[in-house]
């Protein structure tokens, strides 16, 4: 089945690059010049991905994330951002923000396309081990790998793509000690951008999310973190 894939970038040139390579391997390509424009089109049709400028007129690329991964209809979609932004923190906001990866401009056409195909086969193998996985129940908490949900003493609690993703694997294994390069290998895989400091903050609003449960993910000086 062919994969459907929204370029959104205010770039024409840019798209069109984009949407020539991905239609050359096969993909469905929709191209939007504004982040409004594309929202209208997700109430009509769902994409296997999102290739995502952040500064646009209008909504940027960061609002737009936060509204998809906010509605449960399309927070698990993968969301490659596409920038101009460089800084490590920018980069840093785009993955707290529930982005699967992060390219600057100017970019490399081989490897947007080879690090789209590695977002989508996460995605696909994610998507299996959810769904055939069992609800884990560990102290008050509660996670559902198949709905993409997660309960604190009872309580829906909003996460981040990572953030699932990193509590799902101290869960199913609690006593283990992590490092960041294992986790960083894990819930992304090593040809995607991710640094230290990454792992850390998710680590940071993942507790805070967890509430008075906060100590349950337990850091291991100069190892990793773990669940004790």
């Amino acid at each position: 089945m062919k994969k459907k894939i929204f370029v959104i970038d205010d770039e024409k040139d840019i798209q069109e690059i984009i949407k020539v390579n991905l239609q050359n391997e096969g993909c469905n390509v929709l191209t939007f010049m504004s982040a409004e424009e594309a929202l209208k089109s997700l109430r009509k049709e769902t994409p296997d991905l999102i290739v995502l400028d952040i500064m646009m007129e209008g909504m940027d690329g960061y609002e737009f994330c936060k509204t998809i991964r906010s509605d449960g209809n399309f927070k698990s979609i993968p969301i490659i951002f596409l920038s101009v932004k460089s800084d490590e923190l920018d980069k840093i906001l785009g993955l707290e923000l529930g982005a699967d990866d992060y390219l600057t401009k100017p970019f490399s056409v081989k490897e947007l396309l080879s690090r789209i195909k590695a977002v989508l086969r996460r995605s696909e193998s994610s998507g299996a081990t959810r769904d055939a996985a069992s609800i884990i129940k560990y102290k008050g908490i509660e996670l559902h790998p198949d709905k993409f949900r997660v309960l604190v003493d009872g309580n829906d609690i909003k996460l981040t793509k990572t953030e699932f993703e990193l509590l799902h694997l101290f869960l199913k294994h609690p006593g283990k000690i992590f490092t960041r390069d294992n986790i960083i290998d894990s819930i992304r895989g090593s040809d995607i951008y991710i640094t230290d400091r990454t792992v850390d903050v998710h680590v940071m609003n993942l507790r805070k999310k967890l509430e008075k449960h906060n100590n349950l993910i337990s850091t291991f000086s100069g190892v990793g973190y773990g669940i004790r």
